[in-house]
């Protein structure tokens, strides 16, 4: 599998007392794009688990969406899961592009990486959490 050129980061940009914002940006061999959005703790929290999870034979959780993709809410990113259980996992990640006002811009692409670097990925996002503004988390640190 070559996935050098996929990745995808997530980084610290912004935080108050009860809420960060996090820009997330995805690499492929097709596109580089990035969309900010507002988490809590909790919701980095499900996120993390949720790529560690998926990691484990038994688990049928393929999906997680940040937030509402429509209506008056902040932006929101999702991510669909899928493996070949031979260690190769295909992300399709789910961006919005705040471009117009019916959030209707989005843009989706495939990162591919291996089992054992999303589990990482996965288990370090919860350093977000506490971390400072710019701290960053890759799937492929560089």
């Amino acid at each position: 599998m070559d996935n050098n050129l996929d990745n995808l980061i997530i980084s610290k940009v912004w935080e108050d007392e009860t809420i960060f914002e996090l820009q997330i940006e995805v690499c492929s061999q097709y596109v580089n794009a990035h969309q900010t959005c507002y988490f809590n703790e909790d919701l980095l929290n499900k996120l993390s688990y949720f790529l560690t999870e998926f990691c484990k034979p038994d688990n049928s959780t393929t999906y997680f969406e940040s937030g509402h993709k429509t209506g008056n809410y902040t932006p929101a990113f999702s991510l669909e899961l899928s493996s070949d259980r031979q260690g190769h996992v295909t992300i399709n990640v789910d961006l919005e592009i705040c471009d117009v006002d019916d959030r209707s811009h989005r843009c989706q692409c495939n990162v591919r990486c291996e089992l054992g670097a999303l589990e990482c990925f996965g288990k370090r996002l919860a350093k977000l959490n506490k971390g400072e503004i710019g701290t960053q988390i890759a799937l492929y640190e560089k």
